[in-house]
């Protein structure tokens, strides 16, 4: 099982941009945590925190959701609103989960051995940036790495070629490719 993160929450009562416009001057992130069969609600977290939530724990990492030093939910990540001209963080969606039932998420791709390609004049072709699946939000890694060192031109990966983590499903076609090598 990952380890769960934690990060401390505020409730925010104004929701207007200029609202949000002072908190991300003060340094929060305005956000809303989404619940199954409850009303949303909208808060603002530390965007230093998230960020440091991010990098040790990953993107599909469980959160621990406090206020005012209280568990809220557990939750993960759903979406991160960027600026894209100050590549700066905007806004957070999280969305409660509950640890025995199956989710759906996005694994990110990591190339292994791509750099050996390079010396032999060939270069390794993502077709995709995600492979979407499902399963219990404990089991879901941050993203899968793919071997392509022994790959020669024209050969390609497929999801049906990956090799999962146990209780993860792709929920893609086998035969969709992933990566392919050309010269």
């Amino acid at each position: 099982m990952l380890e769960t993160g934690k990060i401390a929450i505020e409730k925010r009562e104004i929701t207007n941009s200029n609202a949000n416009k002072k908190l991300r001057r003060l340094g929060y992130l305005p956000g809303v945590v989404y619940s199954r069969g409850k009303e949303s609600v909208a808060v603002s977290v530390k965007s230093e925190d998230l960020r440091k939530g991010i990098s040790s724990y990953g993107r599909n990492a469980l959160f621990d959701l406090s206020l005012n030093d209280k568990k809220l939910c557990t939750a993960m990540i759903k979406e991160i609103q960027n600026n894209p001209v100050k590549a700066e963080m905007t806004h957070v969606d999280f969305q409660e989960v509950f640890l025995n039932e199956e989710i759906k998420a996005e694994l990110g791709i990591r190339l292994k051995g791509a750099e050996l390609l390079e010396l032999k004049r060939m270069l390794a072709i993502r077709q995709m940036d995600f492979i979407p699946v499902k399963g219990l939000p404990q089991l879901i890694p941050d993203d899968i790495e793919i071997d392509v060192s022994k790959l020669e031109a024209g050969q390609s990966v497929n999801v049906g070629d990956l090799k999962f983590p146990e209780g993860i499903v792709p929920e893609i076609e086998p035969e969709q490719v992933v990566v392919s090598v050309t010269v």
